[in-house]
C-alpha cells in the first residue's frame, strides 16, 4: 500500500539524532532470541462481512502465520460520531485471533481522521506549498502540528489503550501509519508556521544569532523578529531558497514528527501493560521522518518496504527482485538504533501504485522475508491478507485472491517462510558465537541525516545521488562478506575494526578528533568525497577546502569537478579504468601519503583521486571520486582489508551472505545461480548449496 516518488523539497531530507526522549519503562523482553523472527499479516475486519471473519482468521492460522495487524485506518468505525466509541466489532475480531492462538498488533487510527472531524475542525488539515488546504479523503491529510488534532488523537488513543491495554491477545501497538504527507511535505499550515518559529526561538534565542547562522546578510534577508519568518517555500519565492533556512526546516519537521509519535506513545503507556510494545512503521529511506529521533521511544523500530515496483533497481532482474543493497542497508541501519527492528509492511506480490507494476520473480517474496531474517529482523508483516475488491488499491496482491480463500503466490511464500521459522527455531543454539573470521570483518557505515539533507540541498550535479553513493560502499562490503552496522555518530566507533564515512558533509572539531583517535588506536577509516566541507550550520570553512579533515587524510583537495550528461570521465587504479561523472576531487597528497587512483582524462589527467596513509596503529583511506558503477569503490575497499591482513570473501554483487543467531543465510538477488560455500558434509537446513536466482539457503556449522 503506498509508495511515492519524492518531490524536490522532500528529497532533501532524512535523519539526525534528536534531543528529548522519554526512556521506555522496564518490561519483559518482547522479542526473545529463541523466537528468531515472527511472521504476520494485515487484516481489515471493518472491510469485510463479519460472517467471513472466522473463516479468514482460521485460514491465516493455517498458513502458519503468528500475528495479525489491525486498525490503522479505522477511526470512522471506532468513533463514528464525536465522543461515541464502538469497539465491539474490534473486540470480536481480536477474540477470533486469540481463539486461533494468534497475537494481535493494534494501531492508532490517526492517519485517517473521520469526516466529522475534518469538516468540523478544518484547522486540523494540512496546507500544501501552493497554499491549498487538503480536504477529507484518502489519508494523512491532517497536520500533527495542530493542537486541536493532537487533542482528538489523544482522546481516541486513550480510549483504545484503556480498552485493550490489558488484553492478553494484544502483543503490541503501531502508531499511525507511514507518518508523512505522501510527497506534499512539509505542512505549511499556520499551526506549523507557529511551531517552526517556536523551534527557531528555542534554538537561537536571539534574532541576531539566527541572522548570523542563516547568512542573512546575503541578499538583505535580515529578519527583525522571529514572527517575520515562514517555513521556506519555493512556491512563495523568486530565487532559490536560503539553504540554512531549508536545513533548519528539515530538522524542525523531523523533530515535530518525532514529538507527535512520542506524544502518542506516552498516551498509550498511561494505560497499557508494560509487556505491550510500541512502534510505528517508518518508510524505507524516506527523507522527512527520522527513525533515529524515536530510537528511545520505541521497543522496536519497524518500517515499510516494497522492493519491486516501477522502473527501479539495478541489474537485469532488479525490477522483479528489488535491490539487495537498499533493503539490507536499511535493515542494518534500523537494527542499530535500539537493537530491535522489523519489517511491518513488506510487499506480498504485485502492487498497483508504481509507474509500472511487474510481477515479482518466482520466489522473490520468500527471498525478501529471509533477507530480513538474515539481517536480524524480529518480525515481518505484510499488507494485506485479502486482495481488495474496491477502493484505491485494487490490483494490489494480498495473501489470498479476490475470492477470499485461494492463496496467491505471495501468500504461499509467506506460509513457506513461516514454516521455515518453525524449523529454524528447533535448531536454535542460544550459545552460538559469531565466527571469528566473520567478526574480524565487522564494519560500520556512518550515516548522518544532517549531511544527507545538506548534500542533497547542494548536489552541484543533477546526477549526484547521495543514497546511491552510500550503497556503492555498502555493496562493496557485502561482496567481501562483511557484517555491517549502519550507525549514527553517537555510537562508539571503536566497536568496529573498519569504519566507512560516506559524504559526511557537516562536521565539527569533536567529530574529526574522534576519527583521528579511532585510527590512531588501530581502526581502519575510509572517508569518501564531500566529507568535511562545512560546519554544522552548513557554512563553508574560512580556510582551505574541507579544512578540518586535511591533516587526517594526509592530502589537500585542490578542486572538484562534475561532468554534464552524457560526458563521463575515467579514473584508473591498478590498471583498471572506471567511469565517473557526478563528483571528482583532485588531491595533492602530503609526504607519506600513497596515491591509490588517478584520473586518466580531462585536463587534470594524472591527478590523484584516492589516497591512503598510516595513522598511529591504524590507517586512513580517502576516496575523492564517485564512480558510475561502484567497482572502483569495491576495489579500494578490498585493498584496505588486504593491507590490514583480514581475510575476506569474494561474493558476486547482490549475492548476500550473513550470519545470524548461529545460522548462515545466503540470499541470491542475481540472475545466475551462486555457490553458497556450505562446508563439505554439512546438509543445509533449507535450500541447496547451489543457490538459484531468488533462492535462499540456510545452514549451520
Amino acid at each position: 500500500m503506498k509508495r511515492l516518488l519524492l518531490p524536490l523539497w522532500s528529497a532533501c531530507a532524512l535523519l539526525a539524532v534528536t534531543s528529548l526522549h522519554a526512556d521506555i519503562p522496564a518490561a519483559p523482553a518482547p522479542f526473545p532470541p529463541a523466537d528468531l523472527m515472527r511472521i504476520g499479516v494485515y487484516y481489515y475486519p471493518e472491510a469485510w462481512p463479519e460472517s467471513q471473519w472466522a473463516r479468514d482468521i482460521a485460514n491465516i492460522k493455517k498458513m502458519h502465520l503468528e500475528f495479525v495487524h489491525m486498525g490503522e485506518f479505522s477511526w470512522a468505525f471506532l468513533e463514528p460520531t464525536e465522543g461515541h466509541y464502538d469497539f465491539g466489532w474490534l473486540d470480536r475480531a481480536v477474540k477470533l485471533c486469540a481463539d486461533q492462538g494468534l497475537k494481535v498488533i493494534l494501531c492508532t487510527p490517526s492517519p485517517t481522521p473521520p469526516v466529522w472531524l475534518s469538516q468540523g475542525h478544518p484547522e486540523i488539515l494540512m496546507v500544501d506549498a501552493a497554499g491549498r488546504t487538503m480536504l477529507h479523503g484518502t489519508r494523512q491529510q491532517a497536520t500533527w502540528s495542530s493542537a486541536t488534532y493532537r487533542n482528538y488523537v489523544g482522546k481516541i488513543d486513550a480510549e483504545l489503550a484503556r480498552h485493550f491495554g490489558h488484553n492478553p491477545a494484544v502483543w503490541g501497538w503501531q502508531l499511525d501509519n507511514e507518518l508523512s504527507h505522501y510527497g506534499k511535505e512539509p505542512d505549511f499550515s499556520e499551526a506549523s508556521q507557529v511551531k517552526f518559529r517556536a523551534w527557531l526561538k528555542a534554538k537561537y534565542a536571539t534574532i541576531d544569532a539566527l541572522n548570523r547562522d542563516w547568512g542573512n546578510s546575503f541578499w538583505s534577508q535580515m529578519y527583525q523578529t522571529f514572527d517575520q519568518i515562514r517555513l521556506p517555500n519555493q512556491a512563495e519565492l523568486v530565487a532559490q531558497l536560503n539553504p540554512h533556512a531549508v536545513l533548519d526546516a528539515q530538522r524542525w519537521f523531523a523533530d515535530e514528527a518525532a514529538d507527535y509519535l512520542r506524544f502518542q506513545a506516552a498516551t498509550l503507556r498511561q494505560y497499557c501493560e508494560p509487556r505491550q510494545w510500541v512502534t510505528t512503521n517508518f518508510m524505507h529511506l524516506f527523507p522527512m521522518v527520522d527513525p533515529a529521533r524515536s530510537a528511545r521511544d520505541f521497543e522496536i523500530i519497524t518500517w515499510t518496504h516494497y522492493p519491486a515496483h516501477g522502473n527501479l533497481n539495478e541489474g537485469p532482474l532488479g525490477f522483479r527482485l528489488g535491490s539487495a543493497a537498499a533493503m539490507s542497508f536499511y535493515h542494518d541501519y534500523t537494527r542499530t538504533l535500539n537493537g530491535n527492528e522489523g519489517l511491518m509492511e513488506l510487499q506480498p506480490g504485485q502492487v498497483n501504485w508504481g509507474d509500472v507494476n511487474p510481477q515479482p520473480y518466482p520466489g522473490a517474496v520468500h527471498l525478501w522475508i529471509m533477507r530480513a531474517f538474515a539481517a536480524g529482523a524480529k518480525l515481518v508483516c505484510s499488507y494485506r491478507y485479502r486482495e481488495v475488491l474496491s477502493g484505491a488499491e485494487m490490483y494490489h496482491y494480498g495473501f489470498v485472491g479476490t475470492d477470499g480463500v485461494t492463496p496467491t503466490t505471495g501468500g504461499e511464500q509467506y506460509s513457506q517462510a513461516a514454516q521455515e521459522m518453525e524449523l529454524l527455531r528447533a535448531h536454535y543454539r542460544p550459545d552460538a558465537k559469531m565466527p571469528a573470521a566473520y567478526a574480524a570483518r565487522r564494519t560500520a557505515i556512518l550515516y548522518s541525516i544532517d549531511s544527507r539533507w545538506d548534500v542533497d540541498n547542494h548536489k552541484q550535479n543533477v546526477r549526484w545521488d547521495t543514497v546511491e553513493h552510500m550503497l556503492r560502499y555498502y555493496r562493496g562490503l557485502k561482496e567481501l562478506g562483511c557484517p555491517v552496522d549502519v550507525i549514527t555518530e553517537d555510537k562508539d566507533f571503536r566497536d568496529y575494526p573498519f569504519l566507512v564515512v560516506p559524504a559526511d558533509q557537516l562536521v565539527d572539531a569533536d567529530l574529526v578528533e574522534r576519527w583521528h583517535e579511532y585510527a590512531r588506536h588501530g581502526g581502519h577509516l575510509i572517508i569518501t568525497c564531500r566529507t568535511g566541507q562545512k560546519d554544522r550550520r552548513g557554512h563553508l570553512w574560512e580556510g582551505p577546502w574541507a579544512m578540518p579533515i586535511l591533516d587526517l587524510i594526509g592530502a589537500k583537495i585542490k578542486f572538484y569537478d562534475t561532468l554534464p550528461a552524457p560526458v563521463s570521465g575515467k579514473v584508473e587504479a591498478d590498471g583498471q579504468a572506471h567511469d565517473w561523472f557526478s563528483w571528482g576531487e583532485v588531491l595533492a597528497p602530503d609526504a607519506g601519503t600513497t596515491p591509490l587512483a588517478r584520473y586518466s582524462d580531462q585536463y587534470y589527467a594524472g591527478g590523484v583521486a584516492a589516497v591512503t596513509r598510516a595513522l598511529g596503529a591504524g590507517t586512513v583511506t580517502y576516496v575523492g571520486v564517485d564512480t558510475q558503477d561502484g567497482a572502483l569503490e569495491a576495489h579500494l575497499l578490498r585493498g584496505v582489508f588486504e593491507r590490514a591482513g583480514v581475510a575476506v570473501e569474494n561474493y558476486a554483487p547482490d549475492f548476500v551472505v550473513d550470519w545470524r543467531d548461529g545460522f548462515w543465510v545466503a540470499t541470491n538477488f542475481t540472475e545466475k545461480t551462486q555457490p553458497a560455500h556450505v562446508p563439505a558434509g554439512t546438509a543445509p537446513l533449507t535450500g541447496t548449496a547451489a543457490v538459484p536466482t531468488a533462492g535462499v539457503t540456510v545452514w549451520q556449522e
